[in-house]
């Protein structure tokens, strides 16, 4: 999987969120995209995962444009938020079920992407707790476990390790770099460049919505 971002625009009204930035990474790869508070980073990201259309400018992941094909790279792409939606009466299983069926996987071999999903992340022990009971690190791990169900070829995560404890931290660098090994391009933004020291091959620096 190459990514390449490609003189990438967004304006909101006459703000520049973000002002033309380009920059590349493959498969393999954990790319830590820092910068402080309101530096551009979201806006980025949600146009990365075809949650936000750019004002100019391109995503193309192994070719396919996020502008021209936003169906075909959802397929393509796990989307992880910097904070888990509420559902306060679901536990984790229901709730992985359920995108695991919006993904479009059936029967008995949704019900193995799940469990994989579920021991990967070491959730198989919580499965029956309700979301609303879980701490922020189980949050995020339940999460990334919804962003894996489909297999995807890049991890896009929008500030993963804000509020982990330094355990969490460790356990999610763990996971990160077994999917990097795997082949996956992993993404992950925050405004803390020490979070991401012990966690990326390489950084990528925005302020003011620029490089």
């Amino acid at each position: 999987m190459d990514v390449e971002i490609v003189n990438l625009k967004k304006y909101f009204g006459k703000t520049k969120a973000v002002d033309d930035i380009s920059f590349s990474f493959s498969s393999g790869q954990i790319v830590g995209f820092v910068g402080p508070n309101g530096a551009g980073k979201t806006t980025t990201i949600k146009m990365m995962s075809t949650l936000n259309e750019p004002t100019s400018g391109d995503i193309f992941y192994d070719g396919v444009s996020v502008v021209e094909e936003p169906e075909k790279v959802r397929k393509l792409i796990g989307y992880m938020p910097d904070s888990l939606p509420t559902h306060n009466d679901i536990d984790v299983h229901e709730y992985l079920d359920f995108f695991a069926r919006a993904y479009g996987i059936q029967g008995k071999q949704r019900a193995l992407v799940v469990e994989q999903v579920e021991e990967f992340t070491n959730l198989k022990g919580i499965r029956d707790k309700l979301l609303k009971t879980l701490s922020k690190g189980m949050k995020q791990r339940v999460s990334l476990a919804r962003a894996l169900l489909h297999d995807p070829s890049i991890l896009i995560m929008d500030e993963p390790a804000a509020g982990l404890d330094p355990r969490a931290r460790i356990e999610l660098r763990e996971l990160l770099k077994i999917l990097a090994d795997q082949g996956k391009a992993i993404f992950l933004s925050s405004h803390i460049l020490t979070e991401l020291a012990e966690i990326c091959d390489t950084a990528v620096i925005i302020e003011q919505g620029r490089l």
